[in-house]
């Protein structure tokens, strides 16, 4: 069964941005994630936060997006990160070293 790719975008405060992304993200689908990704970048001068939760697939290409953003978005100053992803994604993050790149760390707890 194939599953098309969707990505929404959301505005989550001044210069942070989330996009959601469901189906397969591969050399097919690509362009989605990219043109999304080229959308929201001006606006998150800060931050992206990038939902991969809902991708039950993903290849080289779309794992090349993924840190193409977290790049460009670095040079000006921001973060582009994945907040959520899911076990297939998980899995090609650590199997090519990208992980510890692209995923965000959970926030830290202090003390009160």
């Amino acid at each position: 069964m194939h599953h098309d790719l969707a990505v929404v975008a959301t505005p989550v405060a001044t210069g942070h941005a989330r996009l959601v992304v469901t189906g397969e993200l591969d050399l097919g689908s690509v362009a989605t994630l990219r043109d999304a990704l080229a959308r929201a970048l001006p606006f998150a001068t800060q931050r992206l936060d990038v939902d991969l939760a809902g991708v039950v697939f993903l290849d080289a290409a779309g794992l090349g997006a993924l840190v193409w953003c977290q790049r460009r978005a670095r040079s000006a100053g921001a973060e582009c990160r994945v907040v959520a992803s899911s076990a297939v994604v998980e899995r090609l993050l650590h199997l090519t070293g990208t992980h510890d790149l692209l995923v965000a760390l959970p926030a830290v707890a202090h003390p009160a």
